[in-house]
């Protein structure tokens, strides 16, 4: 049974296995103070376009294939977050993005052994860092994680990019270890959200959608265990679900929500 985890040490905040995010400031023009979590810009901005966005195989045991799917996956996150955070008169800026292979994976907020194949985003340097296990190369054309896990990576970018991170780690510090984690739980799931927006707008141009309802997914979820700090897999379920269907990053404004829909 895979399951979701959080790590808060050292400035480190890491969800795994499928992404986390390694903290530090935001740098861009964000809204400020607490209109980065409840009445942000993005919120306005409509359904991410439905685009074609390529998914090159990867060849089982190849690693070079890997790579050339991330970098191909990646052009397609850029070029969907970029439109959309254009519309709401956010700059943005691209992250780097490395896949890694191997039991041992060191990158610049920390070192890692990835027990499956997840994504890390790292904040010191705005890279989404890929970590694939022995499964991923050989196991992606049947398991679609590696598209998952680089969209939520790109989900904290984009958090990043509009100041919800930020936000986060300010009013964190005001907060008890419950209060942060709860903050932490809604962050995640709006996280989860955005990367199931995305994925619904380039999900009918895929290879996967010829053998699996985008329900195979989502679903697949329901045997991971709620985790404080990410949300009930439930709540994981429902905004992976709400972000798919809907496309909209409006759809996914975890702060205004019920607290039963972000506990």
């Amino acid at each position: 049974m895979r399951t979701f985890f959080t790590l808060l040490m050292a400035g480190v905040l890491a969800s795994m296995p499928l992404t986390g995010t390694a903290s530090a400031e935001s740098n861009g023009p964000v809204p400020a103070g607490t209109a980065a979590f409840t009445k942000n810009p993005i919120y306005r901005t409509g359904e991410l376009k439905t685009r074609t966005c390529e998914e090159p195989t990867i060849r089982g045991g190849d690693f070079d294939s890997v790579e050339i799917y991330v970098d191909t996956v990646a052009a397609c996150l850029d070029r969907a977050w970029e439109a959309q955070l254009k519309k709401a008169g956010i700059a943005y800026g691209k992250p780097k993005v490395k896949a890694a292979y191997g039991s041992r994976i060191k990158t610049a907020c920390g070192t890692y052994r990835p027990g499956d194949t997840f994504s890390l985003y790292c904040q010191k340097n705005s890279t989404v860092y890929l970590m694939v296990t022995d499964y991923g190369v050989t196991g992606e054309i049947d398991d679609p994680r590696m598209l998952e896990s680089l969209a939520i990576g790109y989900g904290y970018h984009v958090q990043r990019l509009v100041g919800v991170l930020a936000q986060e780690s300010r009013a964190a510090k005001k907060l008890s270890k419950a209060g942060a984690l709860a903050l932490n739980a809604k962050v995640s799931l709006q996280n989860i959200c955005l990367a199931g927006a995305f994925i619904g707008s380039v999900w009918d141009s895929l290879g996967h959608t010829k053998v699996h309802g985008y329900d195979f997914i989502i679903d697949r979820h329901r045997v991971e265990s709620s985790i404080p700090g990410n949300g009930t897999t439930k709540n994981r379920l429902h905004w992976q679900r709400r972000g798919f269907e809907t496309r909209s990053p409006g759809a996914c404004n975890t702060f205004t929500a019920p607290a039963a829909r972000v506990a």
